[in-house]
């Protein structure tokens, strides 16, 4: 276990600020070492120097630096006077340290007087200059490279930090009765092996599509000591019948395969929903692990343990709640869908904007371009946000008995649409439309009214805002058989203002049918 970056610089740097940040953005616990020399020591920094000394200090510092560098997993700070120890430049020495640099008359309007800096007490200015220039050196020898932050803020730092420090690993923990990370990263494939563990067999569920990449994780499986079974299905919801499940529960028993053995799904969200259901039923629940190979998949279709198949009568509507080991999302695949597959799993990004994370809205509103960019730090960044809200929900709410069912908004249109075109629609598609249609009725029951807003979101990402009318009945007929839904009664997720969803049952029909002469086009 070490830290995924380690921030060295002079005071006034932003190294706590900027540390912070960065530490939020990937999800990360944050570690700055002066607050952990002060918590040592039982005092502030300021008594420490007057009590005992700078000389005691920068042992307590020295201690505090070793045990941060060689016990945690997140972002760390270190004091502005760390570097000076050889022992410590030694131990940093294989790690990812950022010089954040900082110029003369930035540093001191930051730092102020001095105050509870001891170094700075008498001539801030003059100390602070000399500091500088004598650490300089030091700093530049220790860090991987510098960053500089005179008159910027710290997101955009953190901007330029996301895209420097390229493939760190991002852990976004899911927890309820089985807690498990949903990682999000590139190259994860050969994470795969400590989920291995116990494992003598490895069943790989894909489609066609990913045969290569699936070809690929049986060598890493087979490198880990268990063997393995690739077991090709059909493509996107054709696999998702209880027909497949069926023969995929046959390969398992003429492979022998035991509790101890593993499922590994790795593709879109049709095969990893189907992945987690077979594993769900054999033997009553063995190890899944989760290789979304999608947008969609990463941000919604694997995280959560929601597992099934789809029937005649609707999607989803036979399946079992099974959470994974663990959750691999491989940015890199993003780069291999076509540019159609990356706007609808964008849907589902959205979605979770307009229910809980405002910030994903405004980041795509900004430069919905590099939202489309499957290499960008954007939609690595909204990504993440996105399987963050989804966690933080399903954590809470596994099986769906409350606020689960917000994860639904736009939904209830959205089945049907699948439902009556039978599932030909990409299911991010059918979530926009869905969306409309749920932005529609909050208007129309006199909630929150962001028609428009919706629209140019979704414009933005060239996702459909509209559905061909002459279909009423059929929608209607697919609603009613909606997983929320209780009797007769139609229940829909609308929002009483962006990041309030609320599960409503005051909808009228009237009002539905209002709402689809909307987005009829």
């Amino acid at each position: 276990m070490k830290p995924v970056a380690v921030f060295v610089g002079p005071p006034g740097s932003g190294k706590s600020t900027v540390g912070a940040a960065l530490a939020e953005r990937l999800g990360l616990p944050f570690r700055d070492t002066d607050a952990d020399i002060a918590a040592l020591a039982g005092k502030p920094i300021p008594e420490i120097f007057i009590d005992h000394g700078e000389e005691h200090f920068r042992a307590l510092e020295r201690e505090a630096v070793a045990a941060a560098l060689g016990g945690h997993h997140g972002v760390v700070s270190l004091g502005g006077g760390a570097v000076l120890a050889a022992e410590t430049r030694e131990l940093l020495r294989g790690h990812r340290v950022v010089f954040l640099n900082v110029g003369l008359s930035e540093a001191v309007k930051r730092v102020g007087l001095g105050g509870g800096r001891p170094l700075l007490e008498m001539n801030p200015r003059a100390t602070l200059k000399l500091l500088m220039d004598q650490r300089l050196p030091l700093y530049e020898e220790v860090a991987a490279f510098a960053v500089d932050t005179d008159e910027r803020e710290p997101a955009l730092i953190v901007d330029e930090l996301m895209a420097r420090l390229g493939g760190v690993p991002v852990f976004v923990p899911v927890g309820g009765a089985a807690e498990y990370d949903a990682v999000v990263g590139h190259g994860l494939a050969r994470g795969v092996t400590p989920y291995l563990k116990g494992a003598a067999k490895a069943a790989i569920l894909h489609a066609a599509p990913m045969s290569e990449a699936a070809a690929e994780l049986a060598a890493i499986v087979a490198e880990a000591g268990a063997r393995p079974y690739l077991i090709e299905v059909p493509d996107a919801e054709a696999g998702k019948t209880v027909a497949v499940a069926e023969a995929c529960w046959e390969r398992l028993g003429a492979a022998g395969f035991t509790r101890t053995d593993v499922v590994l799904g790795i593709g879109g969200g049709a095969v990893t929903d189907l992945a987690g259901y077979v594993a769900a039923c054999w033997l009553r629940g063995v190890r899944v692990v989760q290789i979304p190979t999608s947008l969609l998949g990463m941000v919604d279709a694997a995280v959560g343990g929601k597992t099934g198949v789809n029937t005649s009568a609707g999607k989803n509507l036979v399946g079992a709640f099974h959470p994974p080991a663990a959750v691999l999302c491989d940015l890199g695949f993003l780069a291999t869908l076509p540019a159609a597959d990356l706007a609808a799993g964008l849907a589902e990004v959205v979605k979770c904007g307009f229910i809980a994370d405002a910030e994903i809205l405004r980041r795509v509103e900004s430069d919905p371009k590099a939202a489309l960019d499957p290499e960008s730090v954007l939609l690595a960044d909204i990504a993440t946000r996105a399987i963050r809200v989804k966690a933080e929900v399903v954590t809470e709410d596994l099986r769906e008995t409350g606020r689960r069912a917000f994860l639904n908004y736009g939904h209830t249109f959205a089945h049907a649409i699948e439902k009556i075109e039978d599932y030909r629609w990409r299911h991010g598609d059918a979530v926009a439309v869905g969306m409309m249609y749920a932005a529609h009725l909050g208007r129309l029951t006199g909630r929150v009214d962001v028609v428009d807003r919706t629209r140019a979101v979704l414009t933005s990402l060239g996702l459909p805002v509209s559905y061909p009318g002459g279909r009423w009945d059929e929608l209607l007929g697919a609603m009613r058989v909606d997983k929320k839904s209780v009797g007769a009664t139609m229940r829909f997720v609308l929002l009483e203002d962006i990041g309030r969803p609320a599960l409503v049952s005051d909808v009228t029909e009237e009002q539905m049918r209002a709402a689809y002469a909307a987005v009829e086009g």
